[in-house]
């Protein structure tokens, strides 16, 4: 009987979306700005555009080549965010949190190349994460406040 409690509430730890008004309390007590969230996004997905853009196949690159691509791309992101004056200071908790990411979801992903859809669902994942009035379970929020966090922490203020 505890089981099926456990499983019934796990259940709706990750499906169920929690209330406007939920979101606003979880929002304002972690101090998740919107400002901020539309910059977070517009990191992730051009991180993620610059991957795309110049990954040359799984068929001319081997493991290390594809940690070498990412930290590239990595690289080149925060230079073109710093062109912008957004400056990332202490990354490597963020850089490390996307690089194991996306070598789970993207670079061991076999025949990626036959597969585009791949790309467009990891855009829309970290457009849906970032995107502040979409409704969200207890489990996306928990997931949205641990990255945004880390984004918060790598960011140099002024």
């Amino acid at each position: 009987m505890e089981n099926n409690y456990k499983t019934v509430e796990f259940l709706s730890y990750i499906r169920n979306p929690l209330s406007e008004h939920s979101l606003t309390i979880l929002y304002d007590a972690n101090k998740v700005r919107y400002d901020r969230c539309q910059l977070y996004s517009d990191f992730v997905c051009s991180l993620l555009m610059v991957i795309f853009d110049t990954y040359m196949g799984d068929e001319f690159t081997n493991e290390e080549q594809r940690i070498n691509h990412f930290n590239w791309c990595w690289d080149k992101n925060i230079n073109n965010f710093k062109e912008e004056n957004i400056e990332f200071k202490s990354i490597i908790e963020l850089k490390d949190y996307f690089k194991e990411f996306l070598i789970e979801v993207f670079y061991n992903i076999e025949e990626k190349e036959s597969k585009p859809y791949i790309k467009e669902n990891l855009t829309s994942l970290w457009e849906f994460i970032f995107d502040f009035k979409k409704p969200k379970s207890q489990s996306d929020v928990d997931s949205f406040i641990e990255i945004y966090s880390i984004f918060d922490k790598s960011l140099k203020k002024y």
